[in-house]
């Protein structure tokens, strides 16, 4: 295997015990054999391949998020970086629908989640994002006609992928040094720009995306992205494209409007006709958007969809409302 030293190196970066570490060099050493009898290898991979063992471990039962993060994490160290960020679309649907249900449950009951979710098959762990859409959009319907679009927004306006507030607990205490909600908006998108440029130089990828100057250039450009503007109590953010690079190339506007799209729950509904998961979704989206606000403001933060990639835009852009 050859990373197999740098794969370690980036496990125990990533906090992975030794033990972790050894079965994730397992998987690897799984997925190495399936290519092997494919005809390809994990120094000359095959993308098919890939997903086709990733398909026979979902049918199996084995396709833990564990097992699809082992993946996407020795192809990033072997700057394989498109499969890299294929498998990760595998893994960022894992719970989500679970999660929304639960959350529905705990808002409304059981009996609403259960007429809510009845008829509705959710994909098993692993499956391709492709095979989302489907429930994504029956779950979507059936909350809105069971709760009507208000408390349907509020279902679905949350953390939903439990991020630890801990994680912005810097950003509240740099939110309060500095004293003002411009200055800190200034301040963090231009951090952030910083962020896209290491990764620009270094080549390495900033969550599940390539980034290149031009991105960079297009974020500093736009301080609503990875930042927000405020205009009177309320702070507009727009979402940076979720393929940046591909995006800003790109001149079809449906190529576009795939391109920005985030949710892998979503996108691939997208088409000349319309999405087939409703723009209500994004507000999904919007509740990972709103996390951060809530932290640094130490309050519940109303955010509401603005423009929405579902809805036709060409970009999802959120309202936060500053708490009074």
């Amino acid at each position: 295997m050859q990373y197999e030293q740098e794969f370690r190196e980036r496990c125990a970066a990533r906090g992975l015990a030794p033990d972790d570490t050894h079965a994730a060099l397992m998987r690897i050493r799984s997925l190495e054999s399936a290519l092997a009898k494919g005809g390809s290898s994990l120094e000359r991979p095959s993308l098919a391949l890939v997903e086709a063992h990733l398909e026979a471990l979902a049918e199996r039962g084995e396709a833990d998020a564990a097992a699809i993060m082992a993946m996407a994490r020795y192809f990033s160290v072997a700057r394989e970086e498109a499969i890299a960020i294929r498998l990760l679309a595998f893994l960022l649907p894992i719970g989500v629908l679970p999660a929304m249900a639960g959350r529905l449950e705990a808002l409304e009951g059981p009996s609403a989640r259960d007429r809510v979710m009845r008829g509705i098959t959710l994909p098993p762990v692993g499956a391709a994002p492709e095979a989302y859409p489907a429930a994504t959009a029956a779950f979507t319907r059936a909350l809105e006609k069971e709760l009507g679009r208000e408390k349907a927004e509020r279902v679905l306006c949350w953390n939903v992928h439990g991020l630890s507030a801990e994680s912005f607990a810097h950003e509240r205490e740099r939110y309060l040094a500095l004293g003002s909600v411009d200055a800190w908006l200034k301040d963090y998108h231009e951090r952030q720009v910083e962020v896209l440029a290491k990764h620009a130089k270094d080549g390495t990828l900033w969550f599940e995306q390539k980034i290149t100057e031009r991105v960079v250039d297009f974020v500093r450009e736009r301080p609503e992205i990875l930042g927000g503007v405020r205009e009177g109590s309320t702070i507009y953010a727009t979402k940076i494209p979720y393929d940046p690079d591909r995006y800003m190339m790109a001149t079809d506007p449906l190529e576009r409007r795939r391109l920005a799209c985030h949710c892998p729950l979503a996108a691939s509904s997208i088409t000349a006709e319309g999405a087939g998961v409703p723009s209500l979704w994004c507000s999904c989206s919007a509740g990972y958007e709103k996390f951060l606000f809530d932290v640094v403001f130490a309050a519940d933060s109303r955010t509401r969809v603005v423009k929405s990639v579902l809805a036709g835009d060409e970009l999802c852009r959120f309202a936060i409302d500053l708490p009074a």
